[in-house]
């Protein structure tokens, strides 16, 4: 049989796949996704605190909305410029090394935002968190598809994912909790982020202890039986040939422009939903924080039963699952804009939970989709691109363009313009790419 004909055998079969959870864990063991389930809880934390705490911030440096907004997104910007060298790091040396000492980084930087005067100093601390909190595209979700069997990954990713809504919940939790027993006179929000600093460096302790996963195992498996590589690395791709092989891959190219138009929307609304509260609905810092916990008990339910139900529609249909990821991306702008005009709070918070939810279930198999088109020798780098598209072209983007509408015609038209508008281009590039899925999967690990 030829290598060619394997790999058919081997990808028909793959979807036929069952696993519990249970063996799937087994498999791969739980100490890696409990300590990369902490760490994209971490870096959810950092972000709806600063996106809750924005206006303080706004008030204590003395900036405006379009400053303070713009600084927002800068650690998600950076996030995604550190992470293409950190993932083309990735393919080549130990990731759980490299994921360790980025969030030592972080862990600083989490500490010196505490201490900042004006607004220099925190667009430099903000670039130092970006860059510690990078590993979580290529390292993290690259480490859980090489420990992890193809028929639980979906769950997998489903829970590390359901760190980012959980860390929505608990962020607003711990800034009510430090608004209630720090005297806004002393600056809460400092407060806040010199404790979560804590936390990262434990973290980054736990990371560094962390065991190697053999890079591309099940997919050795399923070709070669038992045959494994002897070496827990890859063959090498140069960068320029890593890259010319990515974007011969139709699905992950339209993929990577749909992240971009989304990005657009994602990375920079939130901040000015925040600030939207603030001035037009007059909710303080505790009344902020709660909302944006209720909220978010959508996103974690989503990502919870995306996880669970996006193994099972993978298996039967990956064009689904990516129609799926399309329409999650577009219910989230559109909710965006009717968040924006909301008449009052219920009205805000409900539309939160539903879009939240959806969005959230969505996602879990847009990873699937990746992983599935992509070499394992250079899928560190694949994922790096796709934070890349979303925070640099997108989330920085986003932060222009939205600041020029806002000027123009107010946070809440801005908006009510941007949010759909992007979301509904990124959704229509997925349908585009579904088109070419079925046979990138095919050839995805030739």
């Amino acid at each position: 049989m030829t290598e060619e004909d394997r790999t058919e055998v081997a990808l028909a079969a793959a979807p036929a796949q069952k696993m519990t959870f249970k063996e799937v864990m087994s498999a791969g063991g739980g100490t890696m996704l409990g300590v990369l389930l902490g760490l994209q809880l971490l870096d959810s934390v950092d972000n709806a605190m600063f996106s809750i705490f924005a206006p303080e911030i706004r008030e204590s440096l003395g900036i405006g909305s379009a400053a303070v907004a713009t600084v927002g997104t800068l650690a998600g910007v950076m996030v995604f410029v550190a992470a293409l060298p950190l993932g083309l790091l990735g393919d080549r040396r130990r990731r759980t090394t490299i994921a360790g000492v980025c969030t030592l980084l972080w862990a600083v930087a989490a500490a010196l935002l505490g201490l900042v005067q004006n607004l220099w100093q925190v667009v430099m601390v903000r670039i130092l968190a970006g860059i510690g909190k990078a590993n979580e595209g290529p390292i993290q979700v690259s480490l859980l598809t090489d420990a992890y069997p193809p028929a639980g990954r979906g769950r997998v990713l489903g829970v590390h994912r359901g760190g980012q809504p959980l860390g929505i919940v608990i962020g607003p939790l711990l800034v009510v909790l430090f608004a209630a027993i720090i005297p806004g006179e002393y600056e809460p929000w400092r407060w806040a982020f010199a404790f979560v600093a804590v936390s990262g460096l434990v973290l980054a302790l736990a990371t560094l202890r962390l065991r190697e996963p053999v890079r591309g195992r099940f997919e050795q498996e399923a070709l070669l039986g038992d045959e494994l590589l002897p070496s827990p690395t890859t063959r090498q791709v140069p960068l320029l040939a890593a890259f010319a092989q990515l974007r011969k891959i139709r699905t992950f190219y339209f993929v990577m422009i749909a992240l971009g138009a989304f990005g657009l929307a994602a990375t920079t609304v939130p901040i000015y939903l925040n600030l939207i509260l603030e001035d037009h609905f007059g909710q303080g810092i505790m009344a902020r924080g709660m909302i944006a916990a209720v909220s978010s008990v959508g996103g974690l339910t989503g990502a919870v039963l995306g996880g669970v139900y996006s193994d099972r529609l993978f298996r039967r249909s990956p064009t689904a699952a990516l129609y799926l990821a399309a329409g999650a991306v577009a219910i989230l702008g559109v909710g965006f804009a009717i968040q924006a005009y909301s008449p009052d709070i219920a009205t805000f918070v409900v539309i939160g939970v539903v879009t939240s939810g959806t969005t959230f279930a969505g996602l879990v198999p847009l990873s699937l989709v990746v992983a599935s088109v992509t070499p394992p020798e250079i899928r560190a780098t694949a994922f790096a691109l796709v934070g890349l598209y979303l925070a640099l072209v997108g989330g920085l983007g986003g932060a222009l363009l939205t600041g020029v509408a806002e000027q123009l015609w107010g946070a809440q038209a801005a908006v009510a313009v941007i949010a759909p508008a992007a979301s509904i281009v990124a959704a229509l590039v997925l349908a585009v790419a579904a088109g070419h899925l079925l046979r990138d999967i095919r050839t995805g690990h030739r």
